[in-house]
């Protein structure tokens, strides 16, 4: 039901979260509310649970199953005796500068955002803290095995389906509408009615990436024939959306999960070429019946359609010459609607200071390369190190053309997600064939193969 611009869930829709709610505190899974809390957060409309917004429900959540998996499924202990202990065994030995660096530069942009006028600075210090510094928190804490990252995934998928669902809800267009006007062209509603599409666009294209991950790992054919659907499903959103820069991050994203599969030589290699034939097929099935998702009025060809700096380079210009009037701590912010880009944003405003923060995060982020290209035996973690770093990736190439370091969640959470599964990591060298997924070895044995 949508009620003032804002998505109120109905009866079964409240049973059904409390439902997922109740078992993630009763099994202490935080990543399970994490994920519809990430997601629903870029919905681009307020989610109500009855009178309070989504977001305070879905917190207490994941405090609740947080506590619980500490105390249970981790046994981690914050009394005094055990701290140091409790800490070495969270984060991961390799560059734990990066928990200080992190806290000073995220302390640097609120330092700065409050020593300005900006009028809506509550804006980005919410993004900030409730969904970048919690977020980022909480995926370190909880997504440490391949199982909670498959649980992350398939939660953050089935919930941005359903977020879909909701904006065609919304304005009104039934699914069936969709087999007959698949472009919604009979509509007087361009981008689904969203204003800020961009914003909405992304939660689509992180489960995107998070379906394939799921595609390529999933044991039965019937789910990996549902996994790849949803996510061919959740990038038709994107097309209704008209988010090119999405599309753009998704498609280069999609390439590194991909080319990752190749240099592995595993199990999973011949599933590439069928997740790239259905979603060609799908792109080109939706240029058949509804042209003007791809190619916009006025526009050459796709050459033009995906050109992610189209119009963007006067916004680049305004952006540097505020940097230039401030260059050493920016403007706070006051004028994060010009940049359009995240390296140019970071320059006007958080300085050269917020910039040489940004540059040693991306330094720690090239840092964690290694780790994904490792080949492990035994390990099942490497998809996921794969995906979630792909995600970061989309955020990076959508952010060329628009966002903002301190606004893009995605930014930031993965990469604690990758750390967190690189943790005690012994890798072979990447030229060596990686050895047939655990339930292909299982089957060989049934067979009578010995090895």
């Amino acid at each position: 039901m949508v009620v003032d611009g804002s998505i109120v869930l109905n009866p079964i829709e409240l049973a059904v979260l409390g439902l997922i709610c109740g078992y993630a505190i009763w099994r202490g899974r935080p990543e399970i509310p994490l994920a519809l809390y990430l997601s629903v957060s870029l919905w681009a409309r307020t989610v109500f649970v009855g009178p309070s917004a989504a977001v305070w429900p879905l917190l207490a959540t994941i405090v609740l199953a947080l506590i619980r998996y500490m105390h249970t499924t981790q046994s981690w202990s914050l009394l005094p005796r055990q701290f140091d202990r409790t800490i070495n065994r969270i984060l991961p030995e390799s560059d734990r500068w990066i928990v200080p660096w992190m806290g000073l530069w995220w302390g640097w942009a609120l330092c700065v955002l409050f020593q300005f006028g900006l009028s809506d600075k509550m804006q980005v210090a919410r993004s900030l803290i409730l969904y970048i510094i919690l977020g980022s928190l909480v995926a370190l804490l909880a997504v440490r095995d391949a199982a909670a990252a498959r649980r992350f995934a398939l939660t953050y998928l089935l919930t941005s389906a359903y977020g879909l669902y909701a904006a065609l809800r919304y304005i009104d267009v039934p699914l069936d509408h969709l087999l007959t006007d698949p472009g919604l062209s009979s509509l007087p509603y361009r981008n689904l009615g969203i204003r800020n599409y961009h914003h909405f666009s992304h939660h689509l294209g992180i489960a995107f990436l998070c379906g394939v991950g799921l595609f390529l790992q999933a044991r039965r054919w019937w789910a990996m024939v549902v996994l790849l659907g949803l996510a061919i499903v959740c990038g038709y959103g994107i097309f209704l959306t008209g988010a090119r820069q999405s599309l753009s991050g998704i498609g280069i994203a999609s390439l590194f999960i991909f080319a990752w599969v190749v240099v592995r030589r595993g199990g999973w290699l011949r599933r590439v070429p069928v997740a790239l034939a259905t979603t060609l097929i799908a792109v080109i099935w939706i240029y058949q019946v509804a042209p003007h998702l791809i190619v916009r009025e006025g526009e050459s060809g796709l050459g033009d359609s995906f050109n992610v700096f189209a119009d963007r380079g006067w916004l680049w210009q305004i952006g540097w010459s505020y940097f230039l009037a401030s260059p050493v701590w920016g403007w706070g912010f006051e004028q994060k609607l010009w940049s359009h880009n995240l390296f140019i944003g970071t320059l006007a405003d958080q300085g050269l200071v917020g910039m040489t923060f940004f540059v040693g995060y991306l330094i720690w982020a090239g840092r964690r390369l290694p780790s994904i290209w490792s080949q492990t035996a035994a390990d099942d973690r490497g998809i996921w190190r794969a995906t979630f770093f792909a995600v970061m990736i989309f955020a990076l190439v959508h952010g060329q053309a628009s966002g903002n370091t301190m606004t893009t969640a995605h930014l930031h959470w993965p990469m604690w997600v990758v750390w967190a599964l690189s943790a005690g990591m012994l890798g072979v060298p990447a030229e060596q064939p990686q050895p047939a997924p655990p339930y292909a070895r299982q089957r060989e044995l049934q067979a009578g193969v010995q090895p």
